[in-house]
């Protein structure tokens, strides 16, 4: 080697040595990264210039020069990509052209010249960067693997906390039930009942979670179902009740299906308590849809035509009124009364994730 590629090769040795001291003073790696690759890219296009333009083994260097740029970062690779290809053209351009630079590279060294080169380059994209990519795969696999292990872990331990509360609060809703039964006064023991209903709402949701595979989002229909009729259930109702649904297949998390479940078992308990004016058939109807991404329609209704003691008028000035503004709150919602002489009817729109 001789002329301008020798004391090309001379420059980038010394300048990137200096890079690499620079660097183990300031230990700012892409800052080291990016001088470098600079520096290799002026340094092989020069050669290439004064080595036969395109058709020198040295142009294939700067393919490197891209691929360190999206070793760093999306950024840099997409720069260097540009950069690459615009001096890739201007070579090919040279070429073509009448206008020739001097060629340092003598016609009977020319075999030798690309052979020692190409074959520099084979070693360092096979033997150096595939290595590197091989371990690094290699690396990326074991992590993958140990994070899976871990999410496992924490989905088991997550299961495990989501069953001892419920159980928890079946032995809360059981201490309360026990209790009550010595108590004579029945506005006394409808306060105990419907405290015992509230506990059991948020155990049905724990035991929702603990047995579903997704531990962020719930399927919200079942739930509803289920907690609605739990409700009728613990009332032990002589009438006849119909419940109707029609909830739309969305999955809620925990954050906003807790406050929510909780308003469902006040407003439908309080459709419960009331006699529906001696009708012999109660319907409580609930509806949820979607209005927008991530803001939602709740509908509870019922055929209760004793609007005296219809829903809203319950909610006045009672626990139940301050559970349910808490917990509309907390949704970022809204209480719409759409009462009747048909029935009760309630709106709450909120937002939910």
């Amino acid at each position: 080697l001789t002329g301008v590629i020798f004391y090309s090769l001379l420059v980038y040795s010394v300048l990137n040595f200096l890079n690499i001291v620079l660097f183990l003073k300031h230990r700012n790696l892409e800052v080291g990264y990016n001088i470098m690759s600079i520096l290799a890219f002026v340094v092989t296009y020069i050669i290439c210039l004064f080595s036969d333009g395109i058709n020198s083994p040295f142009s294939s260097f700067l393919v490197l020069i891209i691929f360190s740029g999206y070793a760093t970062n999306l950024f840099y690779g997409d720069l260097w990509l540009i950069v690459i290809s615009i001096a890739v053209l201007s070579l090919f351009l040279i070429n073509i052209s009448d206008y020739k630079l001097h060629n340092y590279v003598k016609e009977e060294s020319k075999d030798g010249f690309n052979f020692f080169f190409l074959m520099f380059l084979i070693i360092l994209l096979g033997g150096v960067f595939g290595r590197l990519m091989s371990k690094n795969n290699d690396r990326i696999y074991k992590s993958k693997k140990e994070i899976a292990r871990k999410n496992e872990e924490k989905t088991v331990m997550l299961k495990e906390i989501h069953h001892r509360v419920k159980n928890n609060l079946q032995v809360v809703n059981s201490l309360l039930r026990i209790q009550s039964r010595g108590i004579d006064d029945e506005n006394v023991k409808l306060m105990f009942k419907l405290t015992q209903n509230r506990v059991v709402a948020m155990a049905r949701l724990h035991e929702k979670i603990y047995n579903t595979k997704d531990m962020v989002y719930i399927d919200v229909k079942d739930h509803f179902k289920l907690l609605v009729r739990d409700l009728i259930h613990s009332f032990s109702i002589d009438n006849s009740i119909i419940s109707n649904f029609s909830i739309a297949t969305v999955k809620m998390s925990i954050d906003t299906l807790l406050p929510l479940s909780l308003i469902i078992n006040e407003l439908v308990t309080n459709s419960l308590k009331n006699n529906f004016n001696g009708m012999k058939i109660k319907e409580i109807s609930l509806s949820l849809e979607v209005l927008e991404k991530s803001k939602f329609e709740l509908i509870i209704r019922d055929n209760c035509i004793d609007l005296h003691n219809s829903v809203l008028s319950e909610l006045t000035n009672t626990t139940s009124a301050q559970l349910i503004k808490t917990f509309v709150r907390q949704l970022d919602g809204e209480i719409t009364d759409l009462s009747n002489n048909t029935g009760a009817y309630y709106k709450i729109s909120f937002f939910g994730i």
